[in-house]
Formats: structure tokens, C-alpha cells, sequence
């Protein structure tokens, strides 16, 4: 299995970093394999983390929880999809998107028109994937309808009936719930989805250590050509790892509550960075979180 991997980072600020990684599936193709009832979309879920799924051919959206490191159905409705069948391209198009997005904000009935009925969620559509491929359009959101609902009877957006859409609310956890969106759920095995999941940690080891210890230059090759990652940050960075050194402090960079999500040859990646320090204190190794 060969990868291509670009990284796109999300957000940076002093209490979170987080990132995507975005690769490309060069050889292996997810939908020649049958025989299990894991969707392909979810490589790795945290534990206890939520992950949206609608299907548009089946007009159903699912919600699948990890808990005791198992994956599991824990909620599923009847939606309305868009009234024109395909993949988004364009504004106006009428159809829905597919891909793995995120929902950005949650408006409660009174911010809305009776359209979207007692709440709503809107996506990061078009996303960056999106955008590279001159997709364009905008306000794909998940909402409850004053309507009875009726199969692809939408502009773009998913629509649910307003008890669910108040039920499904407590399941999202904004800027971290993936929303996968696809055409056919396509189900894999456990060995499949090990063997994707060690090759993009190892990535994101390597990766990691390039933060943690490398150079600009170490750093910035992950990163595909077409992307150019925000490094603001980078100076500020090397100053600390230079005091830390000069004090004799041992920093730590690590991953947490990585999700691993795919959608045709594409993977995102998501994951919290905790920054942390080893220290000498009367004689007793300690460890001290700065950063989650």
C-alpha cells in the first residue's frame, strides 16, 4: 500500500493544536472488500467520540460511538438529501455534497426560519479537499424542517425530522464530530482498517518528531508542494525548545484522541498535540502538561 500524504494544520492557539492529515490511496482500493460490518469511512474513532454517517442512497444518517474500544450504531434517522442525485460541484446545483467535513456552529429555532426547523448545523463546506478540486457552493448544513420529510427533498443540505435533529444534537461536539457524507456505505474488516490505521501513525510519529526535535526545513517536507502550511509560529517554537534545552527541561510533543476517517482516497486525520515536560524535582522525575 503506497501513501501520499499532505498535512493541512486547523487551528493553533495556546490550549489546542490540531491538525488534519489528508492522504491520497494510491493502491488499495477500500470497495473490493466485503464480509464485516465496519464502514470503511471510520478507520479510528477516539474513545467515546461520535462520528456523523449519511447515506444517500438509503436516505439514513448514523451516528457510530466507540466505547470499550468497540464501534457500534448508537442512533439512526431518516433524512432528505438533496432533490438532484451526484456529488456537489457547483452552487445551485441542488445536490449534496460527499466527503468528510465538520460542523462549524449550532443555531437554536429562534435564530431560524421555520425552513430548518428547531435546529440547525452548518458544515465547512466546501472544505480544502473541495476547494482544490474547483468545487464551490455553500451553506450545507444539518437541520431539522417544518415539512413533512420526503426522500432527496432538499437544496444540498440533510434534513431531518425535528425530534431527531434535537436528539442527534447530543452527539456533536463542534470542530470534532467528523460528518462523512457518501453515496453507498461500503463495508471493510478489522485487518484492513489496522493496516491503514499503523501506517498513518507511523506517519504521524514521524511527523511529530519533526515538531518536537527537527528542523524547519524536516518539518516543512511533510507537506505536499501544493500547500503551503502557516509556520508563524515556528521562531516562537525554536525559542522554546532552545530555553528548554538551556535549562535542561526535556520536552515532549505527542498526539491524543486521534480519529482517522476516509472517503474515497482521501483520509483526514484528527487529533489533539499535548505539550509536555520532564523535570528534575528533589530527586523525582516528574512530568508537567503546558499544553492539551
Amino acid at each position: 500500500m503506497n501513501l501520499m500524504y499532505r498535512i493541512l494544520c486547523r487551528s493553533l492557539s495556546k490550549e489546542t493544536f490540531s491538525a488534519y492529515l489528508i492522504a491520497a490511496v494510491l493502491v488499495l482500493s477500500f470497495s473490493q472488500v466485503f464480509g464485516s460490518d465496519l464502514p470503511d469511512s471510520i478507520i479510528v474513532l477516539p474513545e467515546n467520540g461520535n462520528a456523523i454517517l449519511v447515506e444517500k442512497q438509503s436516505q439514513t444518517l448514523y451516528v457510530y460511538s466507540r466505547e470499550n474500544k468497540r464501534l457500534s450504531v448508537a442512533f439512526s434517522a431518516a433524512c432528505s438529501t438533496g432533490e438532484i442525485f451526484g456529488d456537489k460541484e457547483k452552487a445551485g446545483d441542488k445536490k449534496t455534497p460527499e466527503g468528510i467535513y465538520f460542523l462549524l456552529d449550532e443555531y437554536e429555532d429562534r435564530y431560524l426560519t421555520p425552513i430548518y426547523g428547531k435546529k440547525a448545523f452548518p458544515s465547512d463546506y466546501p472544505n480544502f479537499n473541495d476547494q482544490r478540486l474547483g468545487k464551490n457552493g455553500s451553506a450545507i448544513w444539518i437541520h431539522g424542517t417544518d415539512k413533512p420529510l420526503k426522500p432527496m427533498n432538499s437544496n444540498g443540505c440533510i434534513a431531518l425530522e425535528n425530534d431527531n435533529i434535537l436528539s442527534l444534537a447530543d452527539y456533536i461536539r463542534l470542530n470534532s464530530t467528523p460528518f462523512i457524507i457518501v453515496d453507498k456505505i461500503v463495508k471493510t474488516d478489522t485487518t484492513i482498517q489496522a493496516d491503514i490505521e499503523k501506517k498513518v501513525r507511523s506517519f504521524l510519529d514521524n511527523w511529530t518528531r519533526s515538531v518536537e526535535t527537527g528542523s524547519y526545513h524536516q518539518y516543512t517536507d511533510f507537506y505536499s508542494d501544493e500547500y503551503v502550511p502557516d509556520i508563524s509560529w515556528w521562531e516562537t517554537w525554536l525559542g522554546l525548545r532552545k530555553k528548554s534545552m538551556e535549562n535542561k527541561v526535556s520536552l515532549r510533543v505527542q498526539p491524543a484522541n486521534v480519529g482517522i476517517y476516509a472517503h474515497n482516497s482521501i483520509l483526514v486525520v484528527l487529533f489533539d498535540l499535548i505539550l509536555s515536560s520532564d523535570y528534575e524535582k528533589e530527586g523525582e522525575k516528574v512530568r508537567k502538561k503546558i499544553l492539551r
